[in-house]
C-alpha cells in the first residue's frame, strides 16, 4: 500500500473506490449522502440505483458499479460506526476486483466516520503497492 494526499477525481487511475455502508433507501437506492460517497453520486448519474441493485442482489461487498468505480464498505448501515473488520473485508475483496491496477482508495472510515487514520492503516496494512490510500483534498 502507499499513502499519497490528491484529489481522488483528478489524480490518474484505474479504479476509484467510494467508501459505502450497506445502507438502502426505500427506493432501492443506495444511501450516499455524505462525503465522497455524496460526490460520487452528484459525478455519476444512476451510481446510486446501480450500486444499490448490488447491494440488494449480493451483500455489502466490494462492487465494482461502473468501468472504474468501486464501492468499499467500511460499515454495514449508515446509521452504525465504521467497523475494522469489515475494513479489512473489505481489503481482501478490493484486490480480487482489482488484480494489479492502479487504485485510489480515500482513507475509509477516516472522514464522516471519525476512526484514527493510525488504526485504520494497521487495517488496510495487506494491500498491494498499486492501491494507493489517499487523504482526498
Amino acid at each position: 500500500m502507499q499513502e499519497k494526499t490528491c484529489n481522488l477525481w483528478i489524480e490518474a487511475a484505474d479504479f476509484r473506490c467510494i467508501p459505502t455502508s450497506g445502507a438502502l433507501l426505500p427506493d432501492g437506492t443506495a444511501q450516499m449522502d455524505a462525503g465522497i460517497a455524496k460526490e460520487a453520486a452528484q459525478r455519476h448519474s444512476g451510481v446510486e440505483l446501480d450500486l444499490g441493485r448490488l447491494i440488494a442482489s449480493r451483500g455489502n461487498h466490494v462492487h465494482l458499479i461502473k468501468p472504474g468505480l468501486v464501492s468499499f464498505p467500511y460499515k454495514q448501515f449508515a446509521w452504525s460506526a465504521p467497523s475494522l473488520d469489515i475494513i479489512r473485508r473489505s481489503a481482501r475483496q478490493l484486490i480480487t476486483v482489482v488484480g494489479t491496477a492502479t487504485t485510489l482508495l480515500p482513507r475509509p472510515g477516516c472522514g464522516p466516520g471519525e476512526l484514527a487514520w493510525e488504526t485504520v492503516k494497521e487495517a488496510l496494512s495487506t494491500l498491494p503497492d498499486n492501491v494507493i490510500v489517499i487523504e482526498h483534498v
